[in-house]
């Protein structure tokens, strides 16, 4: 009985060192850094500035993780892959590079600027992530709604974009090219779209 007790206890000693031991995958990291196609100016800067609101996005897209959804109403996150920095802030920074190479305005004013603007753009993010699809493939979902804003609180006009781009392959990797390749489409979309609001 002693010694079945004390194989016992080498047996669970060696399966804890061997668990010890098991070397973990390294943790990726991903940027967004989209490739923006900015449409030509087809006229002269309107004599106005603009200033970016933050991003307001729900928790889950207000953290590192990289998400992706098997269904409509799950989210399950990457173990080994994440962002380098939150969606809600990486857009941020894209979408002002964005419009000022637009050339749509004299000046694009960040959030965290102290000026006053003519006009603000509120922006909320409703999705960011990976869609797995019933056969097997996936798509990068990309969802957003815009709001232009008087100087004076007034709303001139909303806009829903969404951008769905399939993946080359179905994991982090894969997901991250499509993720910035929609996010490019949207900021393309939303240089298009304001010079129609403003010229009404």
């Amino acid at each position: 009985m002693k010694m079945t007790r004390c194989v016992l206890v080498l047996g669970m000693a060696l399966l804890v060192s061997a668990c010890a031991r098991e070397i973990m995958p390294p943790i990726s990291e991903y940027t967004l850094s989209p490739v923006l196609q900015i449409p030509a100016p087809a006229r002269k800067p309107l004599p106005m500035s603009i200033k970016l609101s933050p991003v307001v996005a729900s928790q889950i897209f207000s953290t590192t993780d990289l998400y992706y959804a098997e269904n409509d109403f799950s989210r399950n996150r990457y173990a080994y892959s994440r962002w380098e920095d939150t969606p809600v802030n990486m857009l941020q920074l894209v979408l002002q590079d964005g419009l000022e190479r637009s050339g749509l305005f004299q000046a694009v004013l960040p959030s965290s600027s102290m000026a006053e603007a003519d006009a603000l753009l509120e922006t909320t993010l409703f999705d960011f992530s990976q869609h797995l699809q019933p056969d097997g493939d996936s798509v990068a979902v990309v969802r957003m709604r815009f709001y232009l804003v008087h100087e004076q609180g007034r709303l001139l006009a909303s806009k829903e974009l969404e951008s769905r781009v399939a993946t080359r392959t179905t994991d982090a990797k894969g997901t991250v090219a499509a993720i910035n390749t929609a996010v490019a489409n949207i900021v393309r979309d939303l240089i298009l779209w304001l010079p129609q609001v403003l010229d009404r």
